[in-house]
């Protein structure tokens, strides 16, 4: 009787300490698939993600480079470029000013009062070219008038005077060079000026006054 009582103790402190064993590997078994629900749910490990973007970064960076330098030298060059610019736009100003200080030239009124001059200077000239001489009476009197004109042939200016031209308060004598028939080549000259070695000496009334090398002082009408 006391031996079955045993065994059946045996047996219950058995079955109980394989309820308690199940109980615990129960227990183990749901906080390993909590583990592994946790494992799953958990985020990624940061640091691939980070060193792919890093050397993507280092990538952009090294391709940037040469064109911080490229862009840097071009702005190297656009501030030399303004700085040149700067130093033209200075001396452009200054030679505008000097143009505007300089007397003004001749205005068109000018040159068509020397154009009307210069043809009335050659109508003259084409009515002494074409005057006939008076015919001699004797052989004797041609021979002595050409002497004598001979001896008081006068010289002929290298120009044509076409009249006096005024800035301000300077006056200038306007003179055509001989064999020119452009306004362009019209020279203003003032005393001491000289034309085909013709040097202007004075300028009066209606006459002007030039110094001819080896003949002196000739004076001269104005038109």
């Amino acid at each position: 009787m006391k031996v079955l009582h045993f065994q059946a103790l045996v047996v219950g402190a058995l079955c109980l300490g394989a309820a308690v064993l199940a109980a615990e590997t129960y227990n183990h078994h749901q906080q390993l698939a909590e583990l592994q629900a946790e494992a799953r749910n958990a985020p990624a490990d940061p640091a691939p993600a980070l060193r792919r973007d890093i050397d993507a970064l280092s990538s952009k960076f090294t391709t940037l480079q040469p064109q911080v330098v490229a862009l840097s030298e071009a702005q190297g060059r656009h501030t030399a470029s303004q700085v040149a610019l700067g130093q033209q736009q200075d001396e452009l100003a200054t030679s505008l000013k000097t143009l505007q200080a300089a007397p003004a030239g001749p205005s068109s009124n000018d040159l068509k009062a020397l154009e009307q001059r210069l043809v009335s200077a050659e109508a003259t000239l084409e009515q002494l070219s074409v005057h006939p001489a008076a015919p001699a009476a004797t052989n004797t009197q041609s021979q002595a008038f050409r002497g004598e004109k001979a001896k008081a042939k006068p010289l002929t200016p290298p120009f044509t005077l076409l009249g006096i031209e005024t800035r301000g308060d300077v006056r200038f004598v306007a003179a055509l060079p001989a064999g020119a028939n452009s306004l362009t080549t019209v020279h203003l000259l003032q005393p001491g000026d000289s034309l085909n070695s013709w040097q202007l000496r004075a300028i009066r009334a209606d006459q002007v006054v030039f110094h001819v090398p080896g003949q002196g002082d000739l004076t001269l009408p104005l038109p």
